[in-house]
């Protein structure tokens, strides 16, 4: 269910204008995409018990999969704020030591609790459609599946899932990556709301869903 976006848009927001920008942070998700394959790729060969590693490729390949077929947005932000927090999110594992870290758990256990993050998100992402996009931005409004419990699901399948990466593959350096991570999806979320705040549909399902990120907590 789509609602149009009302009144004037918040700083850094555009309407409508064109979508050079997010062509080119998506362009620049698939090179960073790449990376990942050929890095990854190369200490699952070495490890191929470490499954926790391809189940990281597989949740971030169906992101960029959905990022072609996005809805033309109504207003999008081209901040410089949520151009650097995306542009982050787009390349975070890249970041990540894949040598050296600890299991806090067995593999087996961090799989199924990635398995379980990237299944949430996979719902999250059908549900929401062409809705989906990269920057902070107006595409129509979806409450159904997983929207009726938090507002945010894809994030909340997105943690669960690097919750899962984490204890198979702890280390100081993969912990505050992931810190920076959050940090940055808690700013996308709230410059989205921000912007979709202007629209009495949005208002009123953010009464019905009081949660944006974790029931309880945020």
């Amino acid at each position: 269910m789509a609602h149009p976006f009302e009144g004037p848009a918040p700083g850094g927001a555009t309407p409508g204008g064109s979508v050079l920008t997010e062509r080119l942070l998506g362009a620049f998700a698939m090179l960073a995409y790449g990376v990942m394959v050929w890095v990854v790729a190369q200490h699952w060969w070495a490890d191929r018990g470490r499954l926790s590693l391809l189940l990281l490729l597989v949740s971030e390949g169906f992101t960029l999969a959905l990022v072609v077929f996005a809805r033309r947005a109504v207003v999008r932000d081209l901040s410089a704020v949520a151009i650097a927090t995306t542009v982050f999110a787009l390349t975070f594992f890249l970041f990540f030591g894949y040598d050296g870290t600890r299991h806090q758990v067995p593999e087996w256990v961090a799989v199924v609790l990635q398995g379980v993050g990237m299944t949430w998100q996979i719902a999250a992402k059908v549900t929401l459609g062409r809705s989906f996009g990269l920057l902070p931005a107006s595409r129509g409004l979806v409450t159904t599946g997983p929207y009726r419990l938090v507002r945010h699901p894809i994030y909340l399948g997105y943690l669960a899932g690097h919750i899962g990466f984490l204890l198979a593959n702890a280390s100081w350096r993969n912990f505050a990556v992931l810190a920076l991570l959050y940090s940055a999806q808690v700013i996308r979320i709230i410059r989205e709301e921000q912007m979709l705040g202007t629209s009495h549909g949005y208002r009123a399902y953010c009464a019905r869903v009081r949660w944006r990120l974790v029931p309880g907590l945020f």
